[in-house]
């Protein structure tokens, strides 16, 4: 039987990860952190931080994200300029492009699909 999988008081968790970057950086790479807690064949989901700077960003999977803290501007391909904050949620869908500039040091609770 399936059992429930959880991360406790993600917004103060430390210990996050060096982790491979979310995109390819425009100017220096931020540096970025991860604690996944599920990992599954088709679903992951866990927390990540990103410091400032800018990703060129081109998603192959569906992702769900929660701020917990910082500022966030997602800019498509197409033009949409989407910002986001503390308390925000939003979805990636699968298949977008565009830029991610990192205003302010982004924690983010996240569950990707393939």
């Amino acid at each position: 039987m399936p059992e429930i999988k959880s991360q406790h008081q993600c917004l103060n968790l430390d210990d996050l990860k060096e982790t491979e970057s979310f995109g390819e950086p425009i100017g220096d790479l931020p540096k970025q952190m991860d604690s996944g807690f599920l990992d599954r064949e088709d679903i992951f989901a866990g927390t990540w931080e990103c410091d400032p700077g800018v990703l060129k960003l081109d998603l192959d999977v569906t992702e769900f994200c929660h701020i917990l803290k910082g500022h966030w501007v997602l800019t498509s391909d197409s033009g949409q300029v989407t910002e986001v904050k503390a308390g925000d949620s939003f979805v990636f869908p699968k298949g977008w492009k565009g830029t991610g500039e990192v205003k302010e040091t982004i924690r983010k609770v996240y569950m990707m699909l393939t």
